[in-house]
């Protein structure tokens, strides 16, 4: 049997609406355990992340590198490997594409959280930043929420045509909007997914917005401006992915909000009832978690290829 998978087929493995369960289901494991990721700086602003995760019965190991320099050229900016291991045995199972199952899992999240949270789910939904998670946010939120329209915002024109291209191709409605800020008016979805070296929303949301910031995972990084953070701190409320991004979101952080203080979305999938019926405008930060990584592991370790 081939183990190491190339990113077509690790994605393959990881179909979006079962990754969003798979991403559920994990959150109310009690094997779950996830330590602390180790994040070694290194050259020139890039950075070396080593993320193990277990269960009952799967192991893995993401080992990535991420380095900023790479932003618009042919190299990627995350490259590496998620190494798949059965616990009962201890043998290595799968070698996933480390940037597929990065890119794919951050916006299975997104969609979870949306699923619990957001006010209003009928979109349409502006991307702001059309890479590689762009592209996986449009996917994810059409495929496993129903969302049909979206608006494209990109510092480069032409990848915002080419991502609202896609999207078109998928049956989607999409178009690309020149002012981030102004298109928050006309849409309850929003996802920021940029490399987080300047702030690229600052506007009002709406009261039934939902803001998915995904680019910023280091103190230093930000997409939302800090008053945009504080207001929606003030009018509604704002939800983390994990415990983690207490020291690692640089959105929140730098508006000098107390993020300790903030829920999880394992707080929020552990409580019943579904939280929709919160007033006012919702951010899920968002800054990455080795238990995203798990669930994408398992998932592909029980996943046949679809295609």
């Amino acid at each position: 049997m081939n183990i190491l998978l190339d990113a077509a087929q690790t994605a393959a493995r990881l179909p979006w609406a079962p990754l969003v369960d798979e991403i559920e289901a994990l959150l109310t494991d009690p094997t779950v355990q996830v330590p602390p990721r180790t994040v070694l700086p290194m050259a020139a602003g890039a950075f070396l992340f080593a993320m193990p995760g277990c269960d009952a019965r799967t192991a893995m190991t993401k080992l990535i590198t991420f380095t900023p320099a790479n932003v618009g050229t042919a190299t990627p900016t995350i490259q590496g490997d998620v190494a798949v291991f059965d616990v009962a045995s201890g043998a290595r199972t799968l070698i996933l594409d480390g940037p597929t199952v990065t890119g794919r899992r951050t916006a299975a999240v997104s969609a979870l959280g949306a699923r619990w949270l957001a006010p209003n789910l009928a979109g349409p939904m502006l991307i702001v930043g059309a890479g590689v998670q762009g592209q996986a946010h449009v996917e994810v939120f059409a495929a496993a929420l129903g969302v049909k329209q979206f608006r494209i915002a990109s510092r480069r024109r032409a990848s915002a045509e080419a991502l609202a291209a896609h999207a078109r191709r998928l049956g989607l409605r999409a178009e690309v909007v020149d002012d981030a800020d102004a298109a928050l008016a006309d849409c309850p979805l929003v996802a920021t997914c940029t490399p987080a070296s300047a702030v690229v929303l600052r506007g009002q949301p709406r009261d039934d917005a939902f803001i998915a910031a995904v680019g910023a995972f280091t103190p230093q990084m930000v997409e939302l401006a800090p008053e945009l953070c504080r207001a929606i701190a003030a009018q509604g409320r704002i939800v983390v992915d994990s415990r983690d991004a207490g020291h690692e979101a640089g959105d929140l952080l730098q508006a000098g909000l107390d993020v300790d203080a903030m829920p999880a979305l394992a707080d929020i999938v552990a409580g019943q009832p579904k939280a929709r019926d919160a007033r006012g405008p919702v951010l899920f930060k968002s800054c990455g978690w080795a238990g995203w990584d798990l669930a994408a592991a398992r998932l592909a370790a029980k996943s046949r290829p679809t295609g």
